[in-house]
């Protein structure tokens, strides 16, 4: 695929996936379970334009959501940005397996569900909540020296009662992203684009081909001129010799006419 065109393409998709990341459906007022759309976006980009161009629009398009539009004055929450970033290269990487779409759909959604939601978006999301603690790097590290002891819910405990929820809105993705994949419409758009650098370089083609065809006629045609050249200057030349050959014959007859004269 042309480079320019993943790198537009990737672009689009970040700013959707921003869009995406914003305009959420929330379920409750800590915006801890919402109905999202990022699971669509972020997968077509894998799956389109590889994987790490869909890490990228995952991560992206949730780092910038974030600061376009923070919530309730929370710190960027690190383990659903990886989860994102994550998304997109599964999502890459089993679409390039050599299986029906539908069966590389579903295996991309059962492992995100399970590595993505139910463990790095949870974990995330039960840090921030739950723990109270900022949910980065820095947070993970004084977690271990966090007393646990007097936390209402555990991790385990906050993940289950989050399933439903995630199991619907990972449904509502996959059905959209079934939808889109069994149709082709977007694999119809990039092979309209792809085709247009392929005419140009054929059309280029054509054009040397006959630059070439041209010179290659020059050429002969220079050949012959020279070749025409040098066969009339050898019959000139040719003429002048037989010239100077019959005065030398006339002008040895005349002497012999002179001797026998004089004789």
């Amino acid at each position: 695929m042309n480079k320019t065109l993943v790198i537009t393409c990737t672009a689009m998709l970040c700013a959707l996936s921003v869009v995406a990341n914003v305009f959420t459906i929330p379920l409750v007022p800590n915006f801890s379970k919402v109905i999202s759309f990022t699971i669509f976006v972020t997968v077509l980009a894998g799956v389109y334009l590889g994987p790490w161009c869909g890490a990228a629009v995952g991560f992206l398009g949730d780092l910038i959501a974030h600061f376009a539009n923070p919530i309730g004055g929370m710190g960027y929450n690190w383990f659903i940005g990886l989860s994102c970033a994550l998304t997109g290269l599964i999502a890459g990487y089993i679409f390039r397996l050599k299986l029906h779409r539908l069966v590389k759909l579903a295996i991309t959604l059962a492992l995100c569900f399970l590595v993505c939601t139910s463990v790095l978006n949870n974990f995330g999301l039960w840090m921030q909540v739950i723990v109270g603690l900022r949910p980065s790097p820095s947070g993970f590290i004084m977690l271990f020296t966090t007393d646990l002891s007097q936390i209402k819910k555990t991790f385990w405990v906050y993940a289950l009662g989050r399933a439903p929820v995630a199991l619907l809105n990972t449904a509502i993705n996959g059905v959209l992203l079934a939808a889109i994949l069994q149709t082709k419409i977007i694999d119809k758009l990039f092979n309209h684009f792809n085709q247009k650098p392929d005419r140009a370089d054929k059309n280029t083609a054509v054009c040397c081909d006959s630059a070439a065809d041209n010179d290659e006629e020059n050429a002969l045609t220079s050949a012959a001129d020279n070749a025409t050249s040098a066969t009339t200057d050898g019959t000139v030349a040719a003429d002048n010799s037989s010239g100077n050959t019959q005065s030398s014959t006339d002008f040895k007859s005349q002497n012999s006419g002179i001797h026998s004269t004089k004789g």
